[in-house]
């Protein structure tokens, strides 16, 4: 680590023992459940994590009081984002009313934007998962990190916060343009930092298309570690990033609402859940019982330290294929929305999932974007009430999509899901005209 790497990450863990030491106690807690599932004093952790949880919940909340504390897991309701949207008063617990609590709005990738409330304990677990997980890949506290995503669908970070962190925010929308990968691999290349990267998947993919194209480009081995999330991460991007950047790219399971909540080990491809802060389930698409090993099924988590908002049995969204691999439960097979290839009104990809724009519009409850043929959409919105800002919406797909796009909007009641048991938020029907 070069030396203003090792203040940083010095300085954070002692400000951290200044404040009583709390992110390291979780960072400990993380670290010993995750590399020791199976021991008895993992289990016995994980199951008081869990039976506190669900006690809280019961006695605290108006949505799950009729439970007691007798219940299995299994006994409590299957939840999701509009059932916490219709009752969300009922989901918070009153013990926390008056406390500190942190929003968080998700990035609305489902096409069902929502909010949920985090509690301090929950806020700090989570910054000890993601120091832990990014440990895992190759990252150390202190690394220069540049962070590729759609920031517009998120609140920027202020220039101090980017100094404090060492981050880097690439708008994963602006590689597209003329000399923007270039000027990033420039950046790179000058850089006398440990550097990692972060980003969705596609990014990733859109540089090593252009540095196969362009193979006489020089690249330095400053690139410690890469993390690709939000989209499924493909053997051609895995391999090209071993090849450009000798680096070996992993993929990470999480959402905004509640954290990380799997990862790829670097030598393999299975997922490692994090069982120190959540109780996952996959269940069958159609029912509210375990799939077997092998099998596809829903993903079903319990946020194990959100007692502000407890979130027990929270279907994702996301389907996946569980299996055992020495003794440990992991998560072989993880898959997203259906997002489409669609294209521009010049006729250019877009592969950045769009709907992520809805995140800031909370009377939306669900959204899908449909290209209909050259430079026509059509954007379906299930909203919750009278939605008054379809003109500002729809300018701002229009960044995105053409100045001179026809995009329709029509209001629904439901956007339905495939037989998959996944939605599909971006879709392209030209084929089909």
């Amino acid at each position: 680590m070069k030396i203003s790497e090792i203040v940083r990450n010095k300085a954070f863990w002692c400000l951290d023992v200044l404040t009583g030491g709390k992110k390291r106690h979780h960072y400990n807690d993380i670290k010993f459940i995750v590399e020791n599932p199976t021991s008895q004093k993992s289990i016995d952790l994980k199951n008081r994590n869990l039976q506190n949880l669900l006690e809280h919940a019961i006695s605290t909340t108006q949505y799950y009081q009729k439970y007691n504390t007798g219940n299995l897991i299994e006994d409590f309701p299957v939840i999701n984002k509009n059932i916490i949207r219709d009752n969300f008063e009922n989901f918070r617990s009153k013990k926390y009313m008056n406390l500190p609590k942190y929003t968080v709005s998700t990035s609305g990738s489902t096409g069902t934007p929502f909010k949920v409330y985090q509690d301090k304990r929950k806020r700090i677990r989570s910054v000890a998962d993601t120091i832990f997980f990014s440990e895992m890949a190759g990252f150390k506290l202190g690394y220069k990190l540049t962070y590729f995503r759609l920031w517009n669908a998120f609140e920027k970070k202020g220039k101090f916060t980017q100094w404090v962190q060492n981050l880097v925010p690439v708008d994963v929308f602006e590689l597209s343009k003329k000399g923007e990968i270039q000027n990033t691999l420039n950046i790179l290349s000058k850089s006398n930092s440990s550097n990692s990267w972060l980003g969705y998947a596609s990014a990733y993919e859109e540089i090593c298309k252009y540095l196969d194209k362009n193979k006489s480009l020089p690249v330095a081995n400053t690139l410690r570690s890469a993390i690709a999330i939000s989209e499924r991460l493909n053997d051609y991007t895995k391999q090209a990033m071993y090849t450009h950047f000798n680096v070996k790219v992993v993929s990470r399971y999480s959402n905004v609402e509640n954290g990380i909540i799997a990862q790829q080990l670097l030598e393999k491809d299975f997922f490692r859940i994090n069982e120190a802060s959540y109780f996952v389930e996959v269940l069958e698409l159609d029912a509210d019982t375990p799939v077997e090993n092998g099998k596809l099924g829903r993903i079903v988590i319990t946020d194990l330290f959100n007692y502000c908002m407890p979130m027990i049995r929270y279907d994702t969204g996301d389907i996946g294929v569980k299996n055992t691999i020495d003794s440990k439960i992991v998560l072989s097979t993880i898959e997203g929305r259906k997002i489409d290839v669609i294209y521009d009104t010049k006729g250019d990809i877009i592969t950045i999932n769009l709907v992520l724009l809805v995140n800031k519009y909370s009377m939306i409850k669900q959204c899908q974007l449909i290209q209909k043929s050259v430079g026509k959409y059509q954007l379906k919105l299930n909203t919750e009430k009278e939605f008054m800002n379809e003109e500002e919406l729809l300018s701002e797909f229009k960044v995105y999509l053409g100045e001179d796009a026809n995009i329709s909007v029509e209001y629904v009641d439901e956007i339905p899901l495939l037989a998959s048991g996944k939605r599909r938020v971006m879709v392209n029907e030209m084929m089909n005209s």
